[in-house]
């Protein structure tokens, strides 16, 4: 009997969590995830909320622009930009997410060198600050990814519309692929932080030899 009070203790306490999983969004290509709260969720589909938030921002842009789409011609976009990602792990009741995306080499393309992979973590920060962000703070170093050559990570702090976020970015090359993880917390969440930070950390790539 004290066995199972004792455990009805921990399992009220402490939140459950979901074991590592495991997906192949290409042939041969393996993604590992660390175990996290089970308040977060993985899949290969985008989130409602997220395509919400995706329609919402191109209609911000179009506006800037002078521009004025239908409600069909933004979601189609919406999920047009979103398809481009291969994995999605996400908290459905805060917002955050994080976007998992590859790109393998063209047949005879040279693997990118350290150099190359710092540039592009560069330009990818630049392109992801939106016009519309407040207070905008970049920061990037190298980063370490089980399975990958090299890496380079950014984080962004900044606000929209009052409400302060952060975006965190990985870029790097796991031979033959460059992939991105593109992480936005909104901060609705203490603990999504942590969990973003455990993602990032404990992710495995496995790309299996071309015979």
């Amino acid at each position: 009997m004290k066995k199972i009070l004792f455990l009805l203790t921990v399992l009220l306490v402490f939140p459950l969590f979901v074991s590592a999983q495991q997906f192949e969004p290409r042939p041969g290509l393996k993604v590992i995830l660390p175990e996290v709260s089970d308040a977060w969720q993985a899949g290969a589909e985008a989130p409602a909320n997220l395509l919400e938030h995706m329609i919402e921002h191109l209609r911000e842009d179009a506006a800037r622009s002078g521009q004025s789409p239908t409600e069909e011609q933004l979601s189609r976009a919406a999920q047009q930009r979103l398809a481009t990602n291969d994995l999605f792990v996400f908290n459905p009741d805060s917002g955050a997410h994080l976007l998992i995306s590859f790109s393998a080499l063209d047949k005879n393309e040279a693997p990118p060198s350290m150099r190359a992979i710092e540039l592009s973590a560069r330009y990818a920060a630049d392109g992801v600050v939106d016009e519309g962000w407040e207070n905008v703070k970049v920061r990037q170093n190298s980063a370490q990814i089980d399975g990958a050559a090299s890496a380079q990570r950014f984080e962004i702090d900044y606000s929209h519309e009052g409400e302060d976020s952060r975006f965190v970015g990985v870029v790097g090359f796991a031979a033959p692929y460059w992939f991105w993880l593109y992480a936005n917390d909104h901060l609705a969440d203490p603990e999504d932080r942590q969990v973003i930070e455990t993602l990032l950390s404990g992710i495995r790539l496995q790309v299996e030899r071309q015979k």
